[in-house]
């Protein structure tokens, strides 16, 4: 229960990663550890970039007005998986926090449709309290991300916790060995598989 679940989530973040461009295929987990610490300096070198042209932008803005950039146009860094997982920090810390802030978003779907389909006890209504409750909500399961050795025992029977805790560091290092050994060739396979099923569903209809 510790490890092969954080092996495959391990897998799936990083071959993702590397498909998409995000990462480069390493050699084992301390260059990948060096590549996550490259991206941070980066993003930092970036955020302090982009504040010095905040700066000359304001500075210029007397001489005319600017067409403003589109909004989503400035969300920039990347896919979503690989996005979130360097917001949790990268690493084993980070790859844990993302793998339980999905379980507790799932979590709560899945809770939130059982009551949108139980009829007899159906109540919701949506209000601006609703939408502040969400926002909340939304921060404080990252919150509960970042604490995830802390989180995960009200989804997981972890048992004894340090055990617990050694066997899921060594899935992630199996998630990284077998993403650098295999990862191509089960990348591979799994995309044809979902192509079958792809194709068998098309079919259908």
């Amino acid at each position: 229960m510790g490890a092969l679940p954080v092996a495959c989530f391990t897998f799936l973040t990083l071959q993702w990663s590397i498909v998409s461009g995000k990462l480069a295929k390493f050699t084992d987990a301390k260059d990948l550890q060096a590549q996550y610490k490259k991206i941070k300096d980066e993003a930092k070198e970036a955020k302090t970039k982009a504040k010095e042209q905040k700066k000359l932008n304001e500075a210029e803005e007397e001489s005319g007005p600017k067409e403003k950039e589109p909004f989503f146009r400035q969300q920039k860094g990347g896919d979503l998986l690989h996005g979130k997982l360097m917001f949790f920090g990268g690493g084993f810390y980070g790859t844990m926090a993302l793998f339980t802030y999905l379980i507790v978003e799932v979590d709560e779907v899945l809770s939130f449709l059982g009551k949108i389909i139980d009829f007899t006890n159906w109540h919701f209504s949506f209000s601006f309290q609703f939408v502040i409750d969400l926002f909340i909500n939304s921060i404080m399961n990252i919150v509960a991300a970042f604490v995830w050795f802390h989180t995960l025992q009200d989804y997981a029977d972890m048992g004894n916790g340090w055990i617990w805790l050694v066997a899921a560091y060594a899935g992630y290092l199996g998630g990284v060995r077998f993403t650098r050994e295999k990862g191509d060739e089960a990348w591979q396979f799994l995309s044809e598989e979902i192509g079958k099923i792809k194709g068998k569903l098309t079919v259908k209809r």
